[in-house]
């Protein structure tokens, strides 16, 4: 490990040198959410440039990914294909704490650079694989990206409205969950390590697919125990015991209530909207009858709440569930977002530089660590931006190496 001649008051993560070969979003999101807790990445892409930077929109010519989740990071150029490319990389390897991957499984292993060859060559970090399905299992060797996971964790089954199609999200939620998945097992693998003296590479083997599923609660329990096969529901959740949907007000503007569990917050919010009656079955234990008789409860109770809110504003339905402390909200847009000051007061909106001069505002540090120095500057770099420094400091290559190295295609 690396960690040894951290400063007092340091960031949690300074001293943690990560080596991202990421050449798609999970892998890149799992080490910018290390960088943001204060580790060193050095990002690996190959001398043509990351997939990444040709996802749209774009600022000009740069992707806004690119340059949004490779921030701070210094990106390097490499092939790793080529036999100078795999000497290289094992030194970058040697002088890492984890290392992140998400090609196809056995890829790695063709070049001469996986988990074996690289603990053979006296690299000892934990190798986070990020790939569709697990390096193990009969589906290993297929392709998957995040939409293949998303379709068959059961999410798009379970997402969108009972009379519609099943619905994939919009926005990389495979992607993501899978790369928060993956930095919290690279930090298991960097604390087991460092706990218990282990040598050579520790594998954090994370499936895109699996990550997913993991986050969707008793799919497996409920028809493994009562056969059912859960359903889209759409936004409400009264089959699950949630007195939970998306309301639309006198004046048109829609009101996410989520009313909750338990007897307490669904008493108060029946209470709310004139329904004593419906809170005085709550506190007299309804809840706890058999099922059918508390979905056929929680459907009746989600009538008074909907032909409540339909008859008032959003600003009459605001004031009242305020003073009862009660759990709404209105649907933002990213216009509603950045022009809310609880934003940018926590600093989930931060503005950074770019490498044209000009400036762009992206998404903070999550989570927020009392301890956490860590400062967001700049966004992504071009392609080998950082080849000499890296090269440099790190393998002790002069400018002369790195000319010749460019013009063979290594870097």
């Amino acid at each position: 490990m690396t960690t040894n001649d951290v400063a007092p008051g340091a960031a949690p993560l300074a001293g943690i040198r990560v080596l991202d070969v990421a050449h798609q979003y999970s892998g890149a999101f799992a080490a910018s959410l290390l960088r943001d807790l204060g580790a060193e990445v050095i990002a690996v892409e190959h001398p043509s440039g990351s997939p990444i930077r040709t996802m749209l929109p774009k600022r000009g010519r740069d992707s806004l990914w690119w340059l949004n989740i490779q921030r701070e990071k210094r990106n390097v150029t490499l092939k790793l294909s080529t036999p100078e490319g795999r000497e290289l990389f094992i030194e970058l390897a040697k002088q890492s704490d984890v290392i992140i991957e998400n090609f196809r499984p056995g890829t790695l292993e063709r070049w001469g650079i996986g988990p074996d060859e690289l603990t053979a060559a006296g690299v000892n970090a934990v190798m986070l694989r990020i790939s569709g399905f697990g390096q193990t299992g009969p589906w290993k060797g297929r392709p998957g990206f995040g939409t293949v996971a998303e379709a068959l964790s059961g999410f798009a089954h379970l997402n969108g409205f009972p009379d519609t199609p099943p619905a994939l999200p919009s926005v990389t939620l495979a992607d993501g969950v899978a790369g928060i998945f993956g930095a919290f097992g690279a930090l298991a693998g960097v604390i087991g390590a460092m706990r218990n003296g282990l040598e050579g590479i520790t594998v954090v083997d994370t499936a895109l697919v699996e990550t997913l599923f993991k986050i969707i609660p008793n799919q497996v329990t409920a028809y493994e125990q009562l056969g059912i096969t859960m359903r889209r529901y759409g936004n409400s959740l009264l089959d699950k015991g949630v007195l939970r949907d998306l309301f639309s007000t006198k004046d048109g503007r829609y009101v996410a209530i989520g009313g909750g569990i338990g007897i307490p917050t669904i008493s108060r919010t029946l209470d709310a909207v004139d329904a004593p009656e419906l809170a005085a079955r709550v506190r007299a234990g309804v809840l706890s009858e058999e099922q059918p008789v508390v979905a056929a409860f929680l459907h009746e109770a989600h009538a008074s709440v909907l032909d409540w809110v339909t008859q008032r504003t959003f600003d009459e339905v605001s004031e009242v569930f305020e003073r009862a402390g009660l759990v709404y909200a209105p649907i933002f847009t990213v216009e509603d977002i950045v022009n809310e000051p609880h934003f940018r007061e926590r600093e989930d909106i931060i503005s950074i530089a770019a490498e044209d001069g000009g400036r762009m505002d992206v998404a903070g540090i999550v989570p927020k660590l009392s301890t956490n120095t860590v400062v967001t500057e700049r966004a992504g770099a071009s392609i080998g931006a950082y080849n000499q420094e890296v090269f440099g400091e790190l393998l002790g290559l002069d400018a002369a190496d790195l000319e010749r190295l460019s013009a063979n295609g290594v870097i």
